[in-house]
């Protein structure tokens, strides 16, 4: 009797390669506006490190977090 071969469903195969790859889009986008900011370079590596390290976490704390003054000049101040 010979044994039996383990099946593997080929969609199986690449069914987390789509989400990876947008991570890692997204992943090089922040790292590329992180690099060209004018952040002082502690402040760059700190981030890098944090998107590096944790690449989810760190997109959201970066979108969420990162530029807190640009946002807050988007609005004006009612007299």
């Amino acid at each position: 009797m010979a044994p039996i071969a383990p099946t593997i469903d080929p969609s199986a195969l690449y069914s987390g390669s789509l989400l990876s790859l947008v991570i890692l889009i997204l992943d090089l986008i922040c790292i590329v506006e992180i690099l060209q900011s004018s952040r002082p370079a502690t402040n760059k590596l700190l981030w890098c490190l944090v998107i590096f390290l944790m690449p989810v976490v760190g997109i959201i704390l970066y979108f969420l977090l990162a530029d807190r003054e640009r946002r807050r000049m988007r609005y004006v101040s009612i007299p």
